[in-house]
């Protein structure tokens, strides 16, 4: 199991094109450094989701 990331935590979001070439979908990944490169955190269907996510994330206050 990974280890809790310093504060401050730095996250960004990453825009996947998923599905077969003539219907792809548009995911949003959360990715960070820790505790490896580009970690993938979650993964959101809508772009909105995943900057809810990342507030989370990088908030010292919500542990």
């Amino acid at each position: 199991m990974a280890s809790n990331p310093p504060y401050p935590r730095e996250a960004r979001i990453v825009a996947v094109e998923k599905g077969a070439t003539d219907k792809t979908v548009t995911w949003y990944q959360l990715r960070a450094d820790h505790p490896h490169p580009d970690t993938l955190i979650s993964e959101h269907e809508s772009e909105q989701e995943a900057l809810d996510a990342k507030q989370r994330y990088e908030d010292p206050q919500k542990t």
